[in-house]
């Protein structure tokens, strides 16, 4: 059985898009059971009974606007940090939250901790399912030296083969791809992959890599990273409205937006499998995370990226730390 933890209070919408996607979940796969941590509001409807389906009362909830502080740490009955918990001990195998993406990462590195010293978690997204295709990271982390590059590079290398049973092609993102293009940090990574055994690395990407080329790890930092794949949704959604709006066929676009698209992205680099959908989120945004989190749980996708840290080739670590 995939036990899933779901946190039901971080999104826009409201918990009753959680208590939905659960039950929409549960009627499609039988092998799955969600806990569903929620906070009793007034005018909150709870699901009627579901033998797979298991909901959990916390009095405190993590809003999407909070800082990062010291007291964040303590409040352990919130709904993120009860859910993360419950993987931290095993009873979950893959947490999904629409919440504060800072307190997520904050919170996931406390309770779960790392996989292995000076590897930061990052936020990978699929950008293609089918060949896979990810850009990494996506706000998890703003401030970026070069060696915290490299362990994106070494996460999403991990992610693909782990998910995608093919070979990395890793791809800095960058503003051309002259080598005397680009910030000191960015001409540090690039000299930092050159010179590492694994994972391969294939040079600066352009903008329009991201969807198309011979690169299917997109590395850039999370500021970057963030309103890249923010301006393409919204660029997509503006596209579907116009197309909607005309007597255009738009089926490509429909099949893109349905087919295609990852609902959420992943939190790798912490020992235990994390989905962080968009705070929007409507219903089917809701279930495609939760799918997206029941496929990673399935893979076991902490435990393949980390064996792969492991075995990667030696004569790497002292470079890359600098």
């Amino acid at each position: 059985m995939i036990r899933v933890a779901l946190d039901a209070m971080g999104g826009d919408l409201g918990p009753r898009i959680a208590f939905d996607g659960a039950v929409e979940i549960l009627s499609r796969h039988q092998d799955v059971i969600i806990t569903v941590y929620y906070s009793p509001i007034s005018d909150l409807v709870l699901p009627s009974y579901h033998e797979r389906l298991f909901l959990v009362a916390c009095d405190d909830v993590v809003s999407g606007d909070e800082e990062i502080v010291l007291s964040l740490f303590r409040r352990r009955n919130s709904t993120l940090y009860q859910s993360l918990s419950a993987l931290s001990q095993n009873t979950a195998e893959v947490v999904v939250t629409l919440g504060n993406t800072g307190a997520m990462v904050a919170l996931a590195r406390h309770i779960l901790g790392v996989l292995r010293p000076k590897l930061y978690p990052a936020l990978i997204r699929e950008l293609y399912s089918n060949p896979l295709r990810c850009l990494v990271d996506l706000g998890a982390n703003v401030h970026c030296p070069p060696s915290m590059l490299v362990g994106f590079a070494e996460l999403g290398a991990s992610y693909v083969e782990a998910l995608g049973r093919e070979a990395p092609k890793v791809g800095l993102l960058n503003v051309g791809v002259e080598s005397t293009k680009g910030s000191v940090v960015i001409k540090e990574t690039d000299r930092l992959l050159s010179s590492a055994l694994w994972p391969p690395y294939y040079g600066y990407a352009e903008g329009t890599e991201l969807f198309e080329g011979d690169k299917n790890v997109i590395v850039c930092d999370g500021m970057v990273g963030n309103a890249v794949l923010k301006a393409s949704e919204g660029l997509l959604s503006f596209l579907m409205g116009r197309f909607k709006s005309s007597s255009t066929d738009n089926s490509l676009f429909e099949a893109f937006y349905q087919d295609e698209r990852r609902h959420g992205a992943c939190l790798v680099g912490v020992r235990g499998n994390l989905v962080k959908g968009h705070g929007c989120s409507d219903f089917p945004a809701m279930v495609g995370a939760i799918e997206y989190g029941i496929d990673i749980a399935r893979a076991d996708l902490c435990s393949a990226i980390e064996a792969r840290l492991c075995n990667k080739p030696s004569g790497q670590d002292s470079e890359e730390m600098k």
